[in-house]
């Protein structure tokens, strides 16, 4: 509990009653101009007398946090460590199976492939058999026909290698790379629909204006000044 003499409940009272005041003064002629002008001296100083109350307490908080910041961060940075180490074995594992199950899975898709194709070429070459003792055109034309038509590859899918474990799963994390910056910003300018691809750099642009300042000319661009206003303490 904060006592009367305490220095911070001082300046807190003391800065409670500066927004009423600000709002009762009107600016309306050179005198109430000085006056607002003396009232933000008056209140820079007392600003530095929060600074002066409060930060003392505050810095020491701030010590007692980072001292107990840095002993979690002792603790946790093994563990975390070891973590990494075991999540970069399981992806390389996982990933590794995955590569081998694809293998597999366009091998056996290959091996049904040929086979498919040898029984066809079988089927085609007794129905060409038949079409000559027959003299039948049809089952020529059908052994023809038979022999073009395309093999669609079947579908293979193998289970997965790895066990499953509880707690343990994996997810993709896609990322877009951008290897030629000007053909992106081209093909953004011909689908406008895009544009949330582009980001500005409103930090360069600031200091262009900074620069430039009513000057500036920019397509798509135009100056902005805001005018602040700034004071020094008693």
């Amino acid at each position: 509990m904060l006592n009367a003499a305490d220095p911070m409940q001082i300046v807190t009272e003391q800065a409670l009653s500066w927004p009423e005041q600000a709002q009762q003064l009107q600016i309306l002629d050179a005198g109430t101009y000085t006056r607002a002008g003396e009232m933000l001296r008056s209140i820079k100083a007392l600003r530095k007398e929060v600074d002066e109350a409060f930060d003392p307490i505050i810095r020491k908080a701030h010590d007692a946090h980072r001292e107990a910041c840095g002993q979690k961060k002792r603790a946790e940075t093994p563990l975390a460590e070891a973590e990494t180490i075991l999540k970069r074995a399981l992806v390389a594992y996982d990933t590794e199976q995955d590569r081998l199950r694809r293998e597999e899975e366009a091998r056996l898709r290959e091996i049904a492939r040929r086979e498919e194709e040898e029984r066809r070429v079988q089927e085609a070459a007794a129905l060409e058999t038949e079409a000559v003792e027959t003299n039948n055109p049809e089952l020529l034309y059908e052994a023809n026909e038979l022999i073009e038509r395309p093999i669609e590859a079947p579908i293979v899918q193998l289970p997965k290698a790895t066990p499953k474990v509880e707690g343990l799963s994996f997810r993709e994390k896609w990322e877009a790379v951008v290897t030629d910056k000007l053909a992106l910003i081209r093909y953004v300018a011909a689908h406008p629909e895009f544009l949330a691809l582009l980001d500005v750099n409103a930090t360069n642009l600031r200091k262009f204006a900074e620069m430039q300042k009513d000057k500036l000319a920019l397509p798509g661009v135009r100056p902005r000044m805001e005018k602040i206003a700034a004071s020094r303490g008693r």
